[in-house]
Order: structure tokens, then C-alpha cells, then sequence
């Protein structure tokens, strides 16, 4: 995969790409989704400073393709492996970049996955992992902080619903 900037536009922007996964996994007849709770490095005084909820996604690394980026952001960020089922779906982001002084198109793609088992694996990054958890899909909807990814995950829960005969 290109990783280099699109330019759209008089040179005004560029498209970023990122993935993720929504992670799940049955326990005791009952389906548990993965959360996990963030918060920022490199707070600002626009940017969050204060933890939220949301699914384990991140940007592309030079030649990785979606799929391997959201297996790979699965594990680093939430230290689990998981398997790709389908993909969910996509969220658009506009975000204005100050040092080059532009503006980005940002989209994440999302797939469903299902839980295989844990990872050790250690990493850092821009934002701090608070806290890892399994929750029902009620549980799950409340806690997420963008309405973006509860849309996401109850288009999740339909497709997973609707593939369970095969998922068994």
C-alpha cells in the first residue's frame, strides 16, 4: 500500500489511513465485546486530556494493508490476538494538522473479529492504555465516547447475529 499523502486540492489535503478491530468473544453462552480505555500523551488544550473508551485502532505502517494494521493495533493496544471475521465499516474524520498547516482526511476501517487468545506483546505509543475489559453490548454502547464507534459495533453485533451458524 502507497502510504504517501493524496493531494485533493490545491495542495490543501491529505488522506491518513487507519484500522481497528471490534473484538469479540463468547463466555458462559453470552457474547462479551473488547473495550479499552485511553487517554493522551500529547494532550493539548484542544485536544483530550481526560480518558475515554473506544476500540483498538491505529494508523498504517509503511507497506501494511488494513487487515494487518488492525490485527496488529488489536494486539499492541488491547494484548490480545484476534482473527478477522468481516469487515464493519468505516469512520471519515476532518482534523487540521498545525505544523504543516492542513487539513487531514482521516478514515478508519473497522473489522469484526473474534477473540483467539491473549499477547504479552509490549508497546507504547501517543496514548496510555488505562484499562482493558470485556463488556455486554449495553455495557460496551454506554462506555464508547464516540457515537461513530456505537454505530459500528451495533452494525457489529447485527452481522455477527447473522453469521452465528457459521461462527460456531
Amino acid at each position: 500500500m502507497n502510504n504517501s499523502p493524496i493531494r485533493i486540492k490545491d495542495d490543501l489535503y491529505y488522506d491518513e489511513r487507519s484500522a481497528g478491530g471490534i473484538v469479540f468473544k463468547r463466555e458462559n453462552g453470552k457474547t462479551l465485546w473488547f473495550v479499552i480505555k485511553t487517554v493522551s500523551l500529547k494532550a493539548s488544550k484542544k485536544k483530550r486530556k481526560f480518558p475515554i473508551y473506544k476500540f483498538p485502532k491505529g494508523h498504517l505502517e509503511k507497506n501494511e494493508f488494513l487487515k494487518q494494521a488492525a490485527l496488529r493495533e488489536v494486539e499492541e493496544e488491547g494484548r490480545i490476538k484476534a482473527k478477522i471475521i468481516t469487515k464493519i465499516g468505516s469512520n471519515d474524520y476532518i482534523l487540521w494538522d498545525k505544523i504543516k498547516k492542513q487539513k487531514i482526511i482521516k478514515k478508519v476501517t473497522f473489522f469484526l473479529m473474534e477473540y483467539v487468545g491473549e499477547s504479552d506483546l509490549k508497546y507504547f505509543d501517543q496514548e496510555i492504555v488505562m484499562e482493558r475489559g470485556w463488556y455486554s453490548f449495553k455495557e460496551a454502547s454506554e462506555k464508547l465516547a464516540f457515537d461513530s464507534e456505537t454505530v459500528l459495533l451495533d452494525k457489529a453485533k447485527k452481522r455477527l447475529e447473522s453469521l452465528k451458524p457459521l461462527c460456531r
